[in-house]
């Protein structure tokens, strides 16, 4: 019997059900991490500082039993974790979290652990469709911090890690420089327009 059996609220109510797979400490953190791409376990174990080895071994033989997430060997070998379709179906819900959390819970403590790829998440979860008008724009954001790429466009957006194929606009900063720290956010422009990261900035919520 998993962990999370012997754990269970023993309702039938779909929140107490999903709670049950889901509430466990940890347990978002790692779908957090899955949702921004698919990740070797020693990424995960880097990433979720503070979580033992064990229980992040069985955390991720829960959520594979749950079929939340699935692990594949890459072409080198190595294992890799991702999310399935039931495990992405869960992306409203903690969008949903992180904008309660960004509104509730502003606080930032300086010594805590941050991971740059993490604010992909919070930038989709800021992410308002109504504001973004326009053709698609495509902005790579290049550092030793994060390497990764944001498309907005047609009042939807999407991100990945790596880099994008002729970005519109090419940032030399993290999510966190562009929207937070810089005083003069175009300064942090390699390539691209002031007009259109000004486009894309206004289409979130920070």
């Amino acid at each position: 019997m998993s962990t999370m059996a012997k754990r269970s609220y023993r309702q039938n109510c779909a929140l107490a059900l999903a709670a049950d797979l889901v509430g466990e400490r940890w347990t978002l953190l790692i779908i957090r991490d899955l949702l921004v791409g698919p990740k070797r376990y020693s990424e995960l174990s880097q990433s979720l500082k503070g979580m033992g080895s064990n229980l992040l071994a069985a955390r991720l033989r829960e959520l594979q039993a749950a079929g939340i997430v699935d692990r594949q060997r890459s072409a080198n070998g190595a294992h890799r974790y991702r999310l399935t379709d039931a495990g992405r179906a869960l992306e409203p819900a903690v969008l949903a979290l992180v904008r309660w959390g960004l509104r509730h819970v502003p606080a930032h403590d300086e010594n805590y652990y941050h991971q740059d790829d993490w604010d992909l998440v919070a930038l989709k979860a800021a992410f308002d469709p109504q504001r973004a008008t326009g053709d698609r724009l495509v902005t790579q954001f290049a550092t030793a911090g994060l390497t990764a790429w944001v498309e907005i466009g047609n009042g939807g957006m999407r991100y990945a890690l790596g880099e994008a194929q002729d970005p519109d606009l090419t940032v030399e900063g993290t999510v966190e420089d562009l929207f937070v720290t810089a005083k003069r956010p175009e300064a942090l422009l390699s390539s691209g327009s002031k007009r259109n990261l000004r486009r894309f900035m206004d289409a979130f919520a920070l």
